[in-house]
């Protein structure tokens, strides 16, 4: 099986489990068409989280192709906590629009007031953290279990 086949699997039943979670938050309410819910969110959150990843990688490039030409003149590299700032701020701003894009075409998540959507937002943000985390190891164990490759890339003889 093919790792974005088996990455979006496992995508796909985390956030079924955050949705689900998620909908005891006030205003936050999930009706008919759960699963309808969860493949919309889960292709949302996949698709920008990727077209983010190669942003993030394309100026970080770009970063560092400006320090080498003025290393002593030019402008200094960002700190490690000014990077992960803009990170987090990312993240959220990336769950916000997951968020919207699946009530905009999944009829079966509603939220009403601020409160829902700040609170919602949060916590498929913070459910992105650790599914960042873990993706990597259930990743390899499910390759393992369906006879692919072994950790470190190596397949089976």
């Amino acid at each position: 099986m093919k790792a974005w086949a088996i990455r979006t699997a496992i995508a796909f039943v985390f956030n079924g489990i955050t949705l689900w979670a998620a909908s005891i938050l006030p205003g936050v309410r999930l009706g008919g068409g759960f699963l309808w819910v969860v493949l919309v969110f889960t292709a949302a959150s996949l698709l920008l989280r990727g077209a983010a990843a190669a942003l993030f990688r394309r100026l970080d490039a770009r970063q560092r192709a400006d320090e080498t030409q003025a290393p002593d003149g030019g402008q200094p590299a960002r700190s490690k906590a000014a990077r992960k700032a803009l990170v987090a701020a990312a993240g959220l701003a990336l769950s916000l629009a997951a968020v919207w894009l699946t009530t905009a075409f999944a009829g079966g998540l509603v939220i009403t007031g601020t409160a829902g959507w700040v609170l919602l937002t949060v916590v498929v943000w913070l459910a992105s953290v650790i599914f960042e985390s873990v993706d990597d190891g259930l990743e390899n164990k499910a390759q393992q279990l369906l006879g692919g490759a072994r950790p470190g890339g190596r397949r089976r003889a």
